[in-house]
């Protein structure tokens, strides 16, 4: 029998499997804890652009990254924490400033009832992901302790993922020179190639349509 996250997944089984072990292993496991556990808020409109499938794809670009950042198991389990959670507690698909305070204080809750062990770091990367990074920084350095390296790594990393999948906005909507590490600047085509691979041509175009007006003049 299909597991039922499976009928559920966008990402197609295929590029699940070219993957490392453990990156595979944790994106499985994450992926159904997200489609059993994780309740999304109902977003207006018919566009899927901050819910399940961009959450499912940001699950896979941070394992990707902190995979080849040789990171801990505490630090994967953080970033998959983050990726599940980060967008559940959005009210619509514009800036929303917030939703990410929002989201992170539904994942402490959700750990306080004993559903999930509760990171820090996790809480961190969720709440300002959407928040500017000096305010992400500052809250870090704050909090940390002698573990501000670590937060920091997840929170970086955290970000990037989110970022590379800005192409489901727009082929023009991620500008590389602006993520943190140099193993999230290798990931563009990937990225890329996941938006098209994940979401039908005509949701595509519908939501290009949406943001093509908002087009620097300068944008590839």
């Amino acid at each position: 029998m299909i597991p039922y996250y499976q009928m559920l997944m966008h990402i197609p089984q295929s590029i699940i499997d070219e993957q490392a072990s453990r990156v595979k292993a944790y994106f499985e496991h994450w992926l159904a804890f997200m489609s059993d556990c994780v309740c999304f808020w109902e977003i207006p409109g018919d566009l899927d652009i901050h819910t399940q499938g961009h959450c499912e794809r940001v699950l896979l670009h941070a394992l990707r990254i902190g995979e080849a950042r040789h990171a801990s198991d505490r630090q994967m389990t953080a970033l998959a924490e983050a990726s599940v959670f980060h967008d559940s507690r959005r009210k619509d698909n514009y800036l929303d400033t917030g939703h990410g305070a929002r989201a992170a204080n539904y994942y402490k809750d959700y750990c306080g009832k004993g559903g999930l062990e509760f990171l820090p770091e996790a809480y961190a990367a969720i709440w300002y992901h959407d928040r500017n990074d000096e305010l992400g920084d500052k809250y870090i350095a704050t909090h940390a302790g002698t573990e501000v390296d670590s937060w920091l790594e997840v929170y970086r990393c955290f970000k990037d993922a989110d970022a590379l999948d800005r192409y489901r906005l727009g082929t023009w909507c991620l500008d590389k020179r602006f993520l943190r590490t140099d193993v999230a600047k290798t990931m563009t085509d990937f990225a890329l190639m996941l938006v098209q691979r994940t979401i039908p041509e005509d949701e595509l175009r519908r939501t290009y349509s949406q943001t093509d007006p908002f087009r620097p003049e300068d944008a590839e």
